[in-house]
């Protein structure tokens, strides 16, 4: 009987402890690295440094891009309104009491934390002290600077307490009844919660240099020990605690408030002017200033976080990633990065020391979106263990430097010359300009491009209009509402244009490696394709002035011929015997249809044909004859055409372009062009500009006759012009001819092209230029290209 009292009452004690043992495993085992990270988290002390984002510099290491250090010193707002020494007190006074503490009244407790107060008091006065020997800001004005942030989160309190009063008896007068006085005071308790601004820290002293940021650095590292008094309770219990170790500055802050500069945004040109055409030549330079130097290329920068967000297809919204997830996403893809970004945080916790933070700088466009994640530095982290002493740094890690190939210098010279101030690229009466919206005195838009053969390097590339970062950040909605000049594109990569002619030695290379030409053939100019349809596929001299080409050089066309005089009719008669299957595949080969991902921001990857699910993309033989003459629906940039020429002067090895030095980028691949052909090609395009009956020789001016396009001396030149057809711009005109608010077409015409090869015994570079509706490409776009040879000579490539 007493065994089986005996283990029954050890059965019940079991059962009695059971859950407290259940509660102890599940502490101990399930919960346990939660627990003990938290119990160590409490023990550390961490904070994050400041970094500083990398530099983009240029192919010479000049530098386009670099961060300007700076920084504000900010203190947490309980420091600045003295309500940290009350809090700070109340723990002293309450570690002082141990277990009895909760046992006393109020009036017992405040006369206990009337005790430790002071020493917090006067803690908090020596550390404004430090802080204006720190930084060598008078006392005075510390102390103002505090007044400051006071009044002005103060007023944020009040004016969010009124507004959360104000919902609070909205909401009750629904309810029909008369609020009692315990309802209006608990309501009065909600609405004074306070504030975020009451619990962040907030700057007192901004835009410091370098040698002060590192000296607060330093003192917000600094611990101090305050001797603690004797507390005595109401009953006169005396109790003493041990010192207490606190931040020398308590809530000292150090932030990163450098700013991003770019100091070749704005550079001086001297332009000579004695190799402008007639009219615009004189023998005296002129000096101009550029503004907004690679602004397209660089980007800008944004100081908003952006957030993951999920759309709605039928709401016509899309998917963001956000800054974090990109973020991630990068450090999954570069383990190496990785590692280091997590360097010093907690094994079982890691902190990203790149992590994105309210108010971060972070790249939004060009460069600076492209190549975030190497420009973007690592926080440095300064922690100590509140048990050991123990103290560990980690040193910031500032961001990489992006280099570029672009030359800033020939960037300037090359913006200079499309500058409407100089003349090219204004409308001048000698351009007999056919558009129905021109007018003489028009300033003109447009791109160039100037590419390195050998290496595929873009040495250049400008798009006019450009901004500065002042207009940018000032004069958004007026850069991002401007119809006609739209500045903000990047015309480079970014806009889709036709090629017209100057595709023409690409589709006599394809027509040879299809076999639908031989060079042995030659091709009559009749003025028309077909010979009872006269209005339709003409030449242009047939439409000009009703002749042929036969009849001015006496004679059927060779392929050089035909690629010299730009005829017409010899490259329908190649596109027709390709047709659509053909043409698409050759202009496919030069890249159409696809993007260089140079990472500048949006690039226009250029089209063939209508739809791209149909059969030969939609296209009919009759579509291929105007293809095969860069019209009808074909579509590239300047830099597909730079780079088309290029791939011709390598035998047709095709490069990808690059604008970063060491990016990785596709291998070369060898088109399989026959090398007859391309000598033809090459040799065309070298009469072309060489010879009087060549398209890009000369210009016809009033009063100065056949004036010669190109005339730097020394340097060879292939090359060709283009009359591209361009679509009407459509847009509101407050002051047009239909009155006001009125769909009016803003510009129509034809875009000008010229597209060289310059070197001195072999092409070396080439220059792809394209102006908006500039109309002839010899008249408008080949004074310009001629004054960019000028600029390769004076930076040296020449």
């Amino acid at each position: 009987m007493f065994h089986r009292r005996l283990l029954l009452l050890l059965a019940l004690l079991a059962l009695g402890f059971a859950p407290l043992v259940g509660q102890i495993t599940r502490l101990a085992v399930v919960k346990g690295a939660d627990l003990r990270q938290q119990a160590e988290s409490r023990l550390t002390r961490s904070r994050q440094t400041p970094t500083v984002r990398g530099s983009i510099l240029d192919r010479k290491d000049r530098v386009l891009a670099q961060d300007r250090p700076s920084y504000d010193i900010a203190v947490d707002f309980r420091v600045i309104d003295g309500s940290w020494a009350r809090e700070e007190g109340r723990k002293a006074a309450a570690r002082s009491m141990g277990t009895a503490w909760g046992g006393l009244s109020r009036d017992a407790r405040s006369h206990v934390v009337e005790q430790f107060e002071p020493v917090f008091v006067a803690h908090l006065d020596r550390a404004w002290e430090r802080l204006s020997e720190a930084t060598g800001v008078p006392l005075e004005e510390i102390h103002a600077a505090r007044e400051r942030v006071i009044s002005r989160v103060s007023q944020r309190q009040q004016s969010v307490f009124e507004g959360r009063m104000r919902e609070e008896q909205e909401a009750a007068s629904k309810t029909g009844r008369p609020l009692t006085q315990d309802e209006l005071r608990a309501m009065e308790r909600r609405s004074e919660a306070p504030i975020s601004e009451k619990r962040q820290a907030h700057v007192v002293i901004p835009r410091v240099g370098d040698d002060i940021g590192f000296a607060c650095f330093v003192l917000a590292s600094e611990e101090a020990e305050l001797p603690m008094p004797a507390a005595e309770d109401r009953l006169g219990e005396s109790r003493q605690v041990a010192s207490q170790l606190v931040e020398v500055v308590p809530g000292l802050e150090v932030r990163d408030s450098s700013e991003r500069d770019y100091p070749s945004e704005y550079m001086r040109v001297r332009v000579d002017r004695s190799t402008f055409p007639p009219p615009l030549a004189s023998e005296e330079p002129i000096e101009i200033e550029v503004g907004g130097v690679a602004g397209h290329i660089l980007g800008t920068l944004r100081e908003t976080v952006y957030q993951s967000a999920k759309g709605d297809p039928s709401a016509g919204t899309i998917d963001v990633v956000g800054d974090a997830e990109r973020r991630a996403d990068y450090l999954a893809d570069h383990p190496d990065w990785r590692s280091r970004a997590l360097e010093g945080s907690s094994t079982e916790r890691p902190i990203d020391r790149g992590a994105y933070r309210d108010g971060d700088r972070i790249g939004a466009t060009g460069l600076e979106n492209s190549q975030e994640h190497l420009l973007r530095g690592l926080r440095g982290v300064q922690s100590s263990r509140v048990d050991t002493g123990k103290r560990v740094f980690v040193s910031p890690v500032r961001g990489r430097d992006v280099r570029l190939t672009v030359d800033a210098s020939l960037q300037a010279r090359v913006q200079a010359a499309m500058d409407p101030r100089l003349g090219l690229a204004r409308v001048q009466s000698w351009h007999k300009q056919q558009s129905p919206t021109q007018k003489e005195g028009d300033p003109l838009n447009g791109a160039a491009v100037v590419l390195d053969i050998d290496t595929g390097d873009i040495l250049a590339m400008v798009s006019t209009p450009t901004y500065t970062r002042r207009e940018f950040k000032e004069e958004y909605a007026r850069l991002r509402d401007d119809i006609l000049g739209a500045p903000l594109l990047n015309r480079a990569v970014g806009k889709y244009y036709t090629p017209g002619s100057i595709v023409k030695p690409v589709m006599l290379v394809e027509a040879v490696k299809h076999g639908d030409y031989s060079l042995d053939q030659r091709i009559a100019c009749t003025g028309h394709l077909f010979e009872r349809v006269t209005n339709r596929y003409q030449c242009w001299i047939y439409k000009q002035f009703s002749s042929t080409h036969n009849a001015t050089l006496g004679h059927d066309l060779s392929a050089e011929e035909g690629i010299m005089v730009s005829c017409n009719i010899f490259f329908f008669t190649l596109g027709r015997r390709m047709g659509p299957e053909a043409v698409i595949a050759g202009y496919e080969e030069f890249g159409v249809g696809r993007t260089f991902g140079l990472g500048v921001g949006g690039e226009a990857p250029g089209a063939i044909g209508f739809k791209r699910t149909a059969k030969n993309y939609g296209m009919e033989p009759g579509d291929a004859i105007q293809v095969g003459i860069g019209q009808g629906p074909v579509t590239w940039t300047p830099l597909h055409a730079a780079n088309a020429y290029a791939t011709l002067a390598r035998g047709g090895l095709w490069v990808e372009p690059r604008i970063i030095k060491g990016e990785t980028r596709a291998e070369p691949r060898d088109l399989g062009l026959d090398s007859s052909a391309v000598a033809a090609a090459i040799r065309g395009l070298e009469r072309s500009v060489g010879e009087p009956d060549g398209t890009g020789h000369h210009i016809s001016i009033e009063g100065y006759g056949k004036v010669p396009i190109f005339n730097a001396p020394g340097v060879q030149v292939w090359g060709k012009t283009g009359t591209a057809d361009a679509p009407k711009v459509l847009g509101d005109d407050p002051d047009g001819p239909n009155g006001p608010l009125r769909r009016e077409i803003l510009e129509d015409g034809d875009h000008s092209w010229f597209v060289v090869m310059v070197g001195h015994g072999r092409p070396q570079y080439v220059i792809s230029v394209v102006i908006d509706y500039g109309g002839s490409g010899g008249k408008v776009s080949g004074p310009i290209t001629n004054q960019i040879i000028h600029a390769l000579m004076a930076e040296g490539y020449l």
